[in-house]
């Protein structure tokens, strides 16, 4: 085989994975919800933490990979997460709170 060839074939096989992988990767829908500042007039990081860690309670639902097998990480429905911060009060606000760091959460629509 020549050379030329030989890189050709390297080249798709590279482009190959790069689409596959690309292909199994999860969708992240309304990934900035998490990254968004929170705040409500009065009230302070205690209260907000309580009620995210509700919300989160409230929005969880549960996704399964490609084995059919329960995921670890909890995932949470955006929408749902949103309606409920927004139902207690809480709006997004520059400068306002984020999550404790540890705090993940896989988001789905």
């Amino acid at each position: 085989m020549s050379t030329g060839l030989r890189g050709h074939c390297r080249a798709i096989k590279v482009l190959s994975l790069g689409l596959l992988a690309a292909a199994c990767a999860p969708a992240v829908p309304d990934e900035q919800i998490f990254t968004l500042t929170w705040g409500k007039l009065g009230m302070g990081y205690g209260s907000f933490v309580n009620d995210r860690n509700d919300c989160v309670m409230a929005a969880s639902v549960v996704t399964e990979n490609a084995a059919g097998r329960e995921r670890a990480m909890p995932s949470v429905s955006a929408s749902r997460f949103k309606d409920c911060m927004r139902a207690r009060g809480w709006e997004a606000a520059a400068g306002g709170y984020s999550a404790p760091l540890g705090y993940d959460v896989r988001i789905v629509q």
